[in-house]
């Protein structure tokens, strides 16, 4: 019996279905008995007029790739814990099998990058709303300022990544170049200090990634640009020298709307990535990446250059996704979304600047010029020819920060307690053994907006075991109480730590807030 699907993948408990390609509603009708949740269907133009329940969104193959793109995101969010199955209709070859096919590419990449975000959020949302509660006080008073727009008109900007092919390229651009603004990733900072080349930023937005692992101690070169959640040993070597990047962080929307603007340039997904957009902030002239392979060496474990002391860190995925390559058809990645988004952007910003892309291997980056090792002479001549070297005119731009102070800060900071007294008045005052108190407990909490909001990372990460239809376990609401028992602390911790008025301190010290 022949099936009715070219292809099919699933996954166990799925509840939804995405659909590409011609199909009756009489195929519809039965997918949707299996998928009660819904389906998307993604169909021939001249199929939009069949009529069909509320749970079945039809939306034409031949919509703009945003509008596909918005459709299969809302799609995505109706179940948050399993993935939505994937078919594909045996009669695509009636249609458009090439349109097909791009959209096929975009649900697989959708897909894996929120299934990843959301493994992500609920693995280590603690972690990160700790780290975020940790660097409160720096990121409420030294934001990145947009005076920094300006730095880099006229130069070149060097951005080092940390892949494989660093140790070919790095070398080849610390002489016989205009000076370059070097923007690093946090991971290749071994491999600069090697090849005596220090960088001007150092880009670090990971929670887990910490300084010891990717420097030697002695090792704290420029301006360490951070995220609020980077981890807290970045902001503790290099002091005042830092500034915070805002990015996708739920804190950071909350305090927004209490007056704290985010920066104009954000964290984006990765080290590497941010290094890029950084850099594409500063308005530089142009950009050489390097490094920037975004698909591991040999059978795509290899992660990291030899030269970074990192290379034995290898990624071990049950799935390598095939991408185009720089020198080879296809190359394999596990970080399908990372490569996507990068590639995005440099053909993004390569149409008003030059993105070069010096490199041996890797995978192919949209609007980058490909530069193999073997031209550096040709590139170096050109560069000497068009490009200024980077001398900043005004030194005093460095110690500028985007801050909040004064009455601000205050008004702020007796928000924040007055929300922490809140969290703590509902916390029992004697130790809980029930399960159910609990669970009670933490519901009510979460229950106001603006404690579920300042808790970000954290409340996204438990509101799976808190919905009613859930049954956690006893070790999963403990460890949940224990956690924001923890971040309570922090944050209070964190207020002190931004230097408030001596009323506010006198109170908070010796007054409830609530």
């Amino acid at each position: 019996m022949t099936s009715e699907w070219l292809s099919e993948s699933g996954s166990s408990g799925a509840k939804s279905v995405i659909l590409l390609g011609p199909l009756s509603k009489d195929q519809l009708l039965e997918e949707l008995e299996k998928f009660p949740l819904g389906i998307l269907w993604f169909s021939p133009p001249v199929q939009q007029n069949i009529t069909l329940p509320s749970n079945v969104k039809n939306i034409s193959r031949s919509k703009n790739a945003l509008l596909l793109k918005s459709a299969l995101e809302t799609f995505i969010l109706l179940d948050y814990d399993t993935p939505p199955s994937v078919k594909v209709s045996n009669n695509i070859e009636e249609d458009n099998p090439t349109e097909y096919t791009k959209i096929l590419d975009l649900v697989i990449a959708e897909i894996d990058s929120t299934m990843r975000a959301r493994r992500t959020r609920s693995e280590t949302g603690f972690l990160r709303q700790r780290q975020i509660f940790t660097n409160l006080a720096g990121y409420l008073t030294k934001r990145l300022p947009n005076e920094w727009n300006s730095l880099g008109q006229g130069n070149l900007a060097v951005v080092v990544g940390a892949g494989p092919s660093l140790d070919v390229t790095l070398t080849l651009l610390n002489s016989n170049i205009p000076k370059p603004i070097i923007v690093a990733a946090d991971s290749s900072l071994k491999a600069l200090k090697s090849a005596g080349m220090d960088p001007d930023f150092v880009i670090s937005i990971d929670p887990q990634k910490t300084f010891d692992s990717c420097s030697d101690p002695d090792y704290t070169p420029g301006i360490a640009i951070l995220s609020s959640q980077s981890h807290d040993s970045w902001r503790k070597r290099w002091g005042e020298n830092c500034a915070y990047l805002s990015g996708r962080v739920i804190t950071e929307d909350w305090l927004a709307e209490k007056g704290v603007s985010k920066t104009n340039h954000l964290a984006i997904n990765n080290a590497g990535l941010s290094a890029l957009a950084f850099a594409d902030f500063l308005n530089t002239s142009a950009i050489i990446t390097i490094g920037l392979d975004l698909a591991g060496g040999g059978d795509g474990q290899d992660r990291y250059a030899e030269n970074t002391n990192r290379s034995h860190i290898q990624v071990h995925a049950s799935h390598y996704h095939r991408i185009p390559g720089n020198y080879d058809e296809t190359v394999p990645t596990p970080f399908l979304s990372d490569w996507q988004e990068t590639s995005d952007y440099c053909k993004k910003i390569s149409g008003n600047k030059t993105v070069i892309n010096l490199n041996d291997r890797g995978a192919k980056l949209e609007g980058a010029t490909l530069v193999h090792p073997k031209q550096i002479k040709e590139l170096k001549e050109v560069l000497n020819e068009s490009i200024s070297p980077f001398i900043p005119l005004d030194n005093s731009l460095f110690k500028l920060r985007k801050s909040l102070s004064g009455f601000g800060l205050n008004q702020l900071l007796v928000q924040l307690t007055t929300l922490c007294d809140k969290a703590w008045s509902d916390l029992p005052t004697e130790k809980i053994s029930e399960n159910n108190s609990m669970l009670n407990s933490l519901r009510s909490i979460l229950a106001n907006r603006d404690i579920a909001s300042l808790l970000g990372d954290f409340a996204f990460s438990i509101m799976p075991i808190l919905s009613p239809e859930k049954k956690p376990s006893s070790q999963e609401i403990k460890k949940a109480f224990s956690e924001l028992r923890e971040l309570l602390w922090r944050l209070e911790d964190s207020i002190v730590e931004c230097n408030p008025e001596e009323d506010f301190l006198r109170r908070f010290f010796t007054e409830k807030f609530n």
